[in-house]
């Protein structure tokens, strides 16, 4: 997807989850811009092409000009810790319905959604109570530097981490985005992958607007 359309697609959810729009800092992290100034030339540009229009005298001044048509729901399976890496939750699987979100968002290979607990991934803009869709991925599918949900085998114990391979020795590693944890070894005899991230957003604390049970 280009930056763009990452960028008009990442307003979209926002309007959708909060009813206002993104700061300029949050809309530079999430689409992994090096500044602000940056972040408003291509706001600027979207604006000349008619894809978003800006209300001015407001702080979140920034919102797409028409909301996506279509809707697709896509299953909450419940949550994924984003916790340390060396204390992986055991997790109760739950079905906590479906959401129902503009087609635009939804990867055509998504296969079900999870709500995000824990901070261990906050460096790359993941926060509690995010939701993320995920898509079924095989090991050798998966890049280094993919954001993945990892289990250990047999046991319904999980984590979002990124998924990086060491260039010298090829060895894996879960490794969370924060400064005061540490990556664990990605034993492929310990750990299987439920999928890797596709699109993400949030945070959502009330379920109620997207979900239908």
């Amino acid at each position: 997807m280009a930056l763009r359309d990452r960028l008009l697609t990442f307003l979209e959810a926002y309007w959708e989850t909060h009813g206002y729009g993104p700061t300029l800092e949050e809309i530079r992290r999430h689409v992994g811009l090096s500044s602000r100034s940056h972040a408003l030339y291509h706001l600027r540009a979207l604006a000349q092409e008619g894809r978003v229009q800006q209300e001015p005298g407001k702080h979140r001044t920034w919102r797409p000009t028409a909301r996506p048509a279509s809707r697709i729901s896509i299953p909450l399976k419940g949550v994924v810790p984003a916790s340390h890496p060396d204390q992986v939750d055991e997790v109760v699987p739950q079905e906590l319905g479906d959401l129902w979100l503009p087609t635009a968002w939804v990867p055509p290979r998504c296969r079900f959604a999870l709500w995000v607990r824990g901070d261990s991934m906050i460096g790359l803009g993941i926060r509690p109570f995010d939701i993320v869709l995920v898509e079924p991925v095989f090991p050798e599918e998966v890049r280094s530097g993919d954001l993945v949900v990892a289990r250990v085998k047999g046991r319904n114990q999980m984590t979002l981490k990124q998924l990086v391979q060491d260039p010298e020795t090829r060895t894996w590693w879960l490794r969370p985005a924060h400064p005061e944890l540490a990556p664990v070894r990605m034993d492929w005899q310990t750990w299987t992958l439920e999928g890797r991230v596709a699109f993400r957003f949030g945070p959502v604390r009330d379920l109620g607007s997207i979900t239908a049970a």
